[in-house]
């Protein structure tokens, strides 16, 4: 009797290191850089709990003062293979030694996050990570997180903007061929390639003539934007990935 509850003891001791052990590797919120305050650690983390237990997946924010010498992301996907995570996640990592933001997906977070997307989302946390409103950069990974996974999950929101500016557009096809109907039955006036036809003979005499320079027009167009994207590759642990980064 002595025996079996000691050995009960110890599988409860030892189911408790291990919840604990797995527990603390699969944090969802790694502040190794220190860019947050304790209230904000708080808020953050409670977001990406959210975001994760909603669509089954783990959202991840990790920031670090170096990469070690590998690229941010070959550090970003070993982080999440090797971190005690599942299969499906997104992983936002930031290295303060260049100032690097990366987005590493896995699993079913591949098809919801495009390559574009990444793009947006950097571009929509590039300000606050610049400003060093580090809580608040995060805080819109978790959500543009929340929304990409929604659209994936449930398809694109119904958008009466969307719908007004569809009818718009057909709307104006449809008196566009009208009015072209409608111009096609004057027969009466014919267009005139050149103004002769309209000068009465010998009314119009030209004295003088010569060229004057008036202006000159430059057109410019904004070079394309490159994407920082990789797209899809294999991580060292043999686990497909999706990503992109960039800097702030």
């Amino acid at each position: 009797m002595k025996n079996r509850v000691v050995a009960l003891l110890l599988c409860l001791i030892l189911g408790t290191l291990f919840t604990l052990s797995v527990s603390a590797e699969a944090d969802r919120l790694y502040d190794g850089a220190e860019l947050l305050t304790a209230s904000e650690e708080a808020s953050v983390r409670t977001k990406l709990d959210s975001v994760s237990e909603k669509y089954d997946i783990d959202v991840v924010v990790v920031t670090v003062n170096g990469t070690e010498g590998e690229s941010v992301r070959d550090f970003a996907d070993d982080y999440f293979d090797y971190g005690g995570y599942g299969y499906d996640g997104v992983l936002l990592l930031i290295s303060m030694e260049d100032r690097d933001w990366y987005i590493s997906t896995s699993g079913e977070c591949m098809d919801a996050f495009s390559d574009s997307d990444i793009d947006s989302i950097g571009d929509l946390m590039s300000g606050d990570l610049g400003d060093g409103d580090y809580a608040e950069a995060f805080l819109t990974f978790a959500k543009e997180c929340d929304s990409y996974m929604d659209i994936h999950i449930n398809g694109e929101p119904f958008s009466w903007f969307s719908s007004v500016v569809i009818a718009l557009i057909i709307g104006l096809i449809v008196a566009l061929i009208a009015t072209g109907v409608m111009k096609g039955k004057l027969k009466s006036v014919s267009f005139q390639s050149a103004a002769a036809n309209y000068v009465r003979a010998g009314s119009f005499k030209v004295t003088e003539s010569r060229d004057s320079f008036l202006y000159s027009t430059v057109s410019r167009r904004a070079k394309p934007k490159q994407s920082s994207s990789s797209s899809r590759h294999v991580s060292s642990s043999g686990r497909s990935h999706g990503g992109g980064g960039g800097k702030f």
